[in-house]
């Protein structure tokens, strides 16, 4: 009888326990996983990225799309005309699936995509609800082949399909755009109505305002079956530069308002995990000031992509180490990285202008180097992106100098989690003497 009642008492209290052992600081719960990354992984090399994941508090993949509509490629075995899978391509979608099951996460399974979305979306009704028709025969080969063999693992379907904030303006274009994903919704319910549909649209500041996005999607919302377990996770737009990261809370509370219009649709963020400048990957300290940018609006937080941009399988070890370290602790690392060592700058013939230095004196968790002419910006040099110890160059060229002199030059290390160095200002070795006024500025983030 005493061993029953403490059960029951241990049974009562386990939420309370779940909840207090869970981070009060944002975490990312998932990742995007696209064919290209992982068409050559066998089943130890997918065990060991899921080791990865959930090494940082993760258990949820998007693997998007399933199907490619330009150039007509499938990643799964397909009978629909007009597809195939890539040369030497094994099935991707039960790959993902069964090492999936086997650590236990779940999965989102992308639908169709094709290209001409871009220009043909908002002004041709007949060719988007014919797309939508392919992604339900689609959803129905994937289906068959795989919920009940990895009844786990296939947690839910993905809409590939980003919608912005500039092509569907008009009452005609929002109402296409919500007939379009009302007939992949309604489909995928009458397949099974336990798997949740996810989408993640994206935004622009430059191209419109959050109370007017808000409104969109309130009427998408409004003329589709989206409901109840469903996910609406809009991209975070930082990373490709949409949103400043200032304006990420008022973009995110506007479409909170939007999502509680629709009762049961849960509110989920896509944090942007590059830097479309140049396609590195973003530093450690700017995914976190992302999520918690937007914690007061969402309930998690997914990624695009950490497998493709931080996980040590495919990227420098640093940004998985900075990473694991605020998991675990809710703090990010602010010690700055030493300075670069040695700058030097010279003329060319040319009127280029070459930089040479040496790495910091412990260059462990360098990340990378920022060149700057005149105090701005120039060039960005990153460690590349390959599993183990960053290698990142200590040479570069101005072939834009315009006539720059050598002094005018600095060169700054930056490491995973983000902390900048000290400017080291640069030597002219044809002078041979230090700079006059060597540009000194205090650590920061960047």
């Amino acid at each position: 009888m005493l061993a029953r009642f403490a059960l029951l008492l241990l049974a009562l209290a386990s939420p309370a326990l779940a909840a207090a052992r869970a981070p009060r600081h944002p975490v990312a719960a998932g990742t995007f996983i696209q064919w290209y990354l992982v068409r050559d992984w066998d089943d130890a090399r997918w065990q060991a990225e899921f080791h990865t994941l959930k090494d940082v508090g993760m258990d949820t993949i998007v693997f998007a799309p399933t199907l490619d509509g330009k150039p007509g490629r499938a990643y799964y075995p397909t009978r629909l005309p007009g597809y195939s899978m890539p040369p030497d391509c094994p099935d991707l979608v039960d790959a993902c699936l069964r090492n999936a099951e086997r650590a236990g996460f779940r999965v989102f399974l992308g639908l169709n995509f094709h290209d001409d979305w871009w220009r043909k979306a908002a002004s041709d009704p007949a060719w988007l609800l014919a797309q939508m028709e392919e992604g339900n025969r689609g959803a129905d080969e994937l289906y068959a082949a795989y919920a009940r063999r990895y009844p786990r693992a296939f947690h839910g379907w993905y809409w590939v399909w980003e919608v912005d904030n500039l092509n569907f303006r008009t009452p005609e274009q929002i109402a296409t755009l919500a007939r379009a994903i009302d007939t992949n919704v309604r489909h995928l319910k009458r397949l099974d109505p336990r798997k949740p549909v996810m989408l993640c649209p994206f935004m622009n500041a430059a191209l419109g305002s959050s109370a007017d996005y808000r409104r969109m999607w309130e009427r998408v919302f409004a003329a589709c079956a989206l409901g109840r377990g469903d996910v609406f996770c809009p991209q975070d737009c930082v990373g490709a530069g949409g949103l400043r990261l200032a304006q990420v809370p008022e973009w995110f509370a506007a479409l909170r308002e939007a999502v509680r219009t629709k009762p049961g649709l849960r509110f989920w963020a896509d944090t942007e995990t590059f830097d479309q400048r140049d396609w590195t990957s973003a530093p450690i300290g700017r995914v976190v000031a992302q999520m918690r940018a937007v914690q007061p609006y969402v309930e998690r937080c997914l990624t695009f992509a950490y497998s493709h941009y931080d996980s040590p399988g495919v990227a420098p070890a640093g940004f998985h180490r900075a990473y694991r370290a605020y998991v675990r602790s809710g703090r990010l690392d602010a010690t700055p990285p030493g300075a670069p060592r040695d700058v030097r700058a010279q003329a060319s013939p040319d009127g280029s202008i070459v930089l040479r230095w040496r790495p910091p004196a412990s260059a462990r968790d360098l990340c990378g180097y920022r060149v700057y002419r005149g105090g701005e910006p120039v060039a960005h040099l990153q460690a590349a992106r390959r599993p183990g110890e960053a290698v990142v160059a200590t040479t570069w060229t101005d072939t834009k100098a315009a006539g720059a002199r050598p002094s005018e030059y600095a060169v700054g290390a930056y490491d995973f989690a983000g902390n900048a160095s000290e400017r080291r200002a640069a030597e002219n070795p044809a002078a041979a003497r230090p700079a006059t006024h060597p540009v000194v500025k205090a650590a920061c983030r960047l």
